[in-house]
């Protein structure tokens, strides 16, 4: 009798300690506004020992740097970012392994403020007859709208409602064609918006000639 309580113990341990692991859930979304801490942690919820834990934005290794730590202990790491931003908006993953396998879990950290650039508009010089485009995006959570508009004498008036030689090809990206150099000539902009303050402004010129379109910095 003795004999059969040590071989069952025996059996509960290695059965117990050859387990892959398991990780406690994570939130699947996290809401944050511009410059406030993220925080993620890791919990092993079971599993045999040692464990290793690797953090991975999208599909790449997170790594840690001036404004964002990687913290591990036996059972646990945290990942902390201490000012978010725009561009740290994405996918958090946690991944831990060991002898007998893995386990993961992913959290989206989403954060909201105000529109940054993807691109600005540039003034442009273009023949009459020319077909052109322009683009103007910026990023964002809300995601931004795009409003377009021509100065008339002092006044910026919309676009498609002063003129109508432009095109809304997309959301971002609007093309012209048949310009008149009385009539087309001059200041036009673009707004990048997303209901958060400061909005993005950008202005720009169209000269209208006899030559191919040439592209000259902001």
């Amino acid at each position: 009798m003795f004999i059969q309580l040590i071989w069952v113990f025996t059996l509960f341990h290695l059965s117990s300690s050859n387990e892959r692991p398991k990780i406690s859930p994570t939130p699947p979304k996290i809401f944050l506004k511009t410059g406030e801490m993220a925080s993620f942690t890791c919990i092993l919820q079971k599993g045999s020992l040692p464990v290793e834990f690797e953090w991975l934005k999208g599909n790449n290794v997170f790594r840690s740097s001036s404004n964002a730590v990687v913290e591990k202990s036996q059972r646990t790491s945290s990942l902390i970012i201490q000012s978010v931003t725009i561009s740290d908006s994405g996918n958090y993953t946690c991944k831990v392994s060991n002898s007998f396998g893995s386990d993961m879990s992913t959290s989206q950290l989403i954060v909201e403020g105000p529109p940054q650039w993807l691109s600005k508009p540039q003034d442009m010089r273009v023949g009459p007859k020319e077909r052109f485009t322009i683009k103007c995006s910026g990023i964002g959570h809300p995601s931004p709208t795009i409003t377009w508009k021509r100065q008339i004498d002092s006044s910026w008036k919309d676009l498609f409602d002063s003129s109508s030689v432009f095109t809304k090809i997309s959301s971002t990206e609007i093309s012209g064609s048949q310009l008149m150099k009385e009539r087309d000539e001059g200041k036009y902009g673009c707004e990048v918006s997303n209901g958060i303050n400061p909005n993005l402004w950008a202005e720009f010129q169209i000269q209208v000639s006899g030559k191919n379109i040439t592209h000259f910095s902001v």
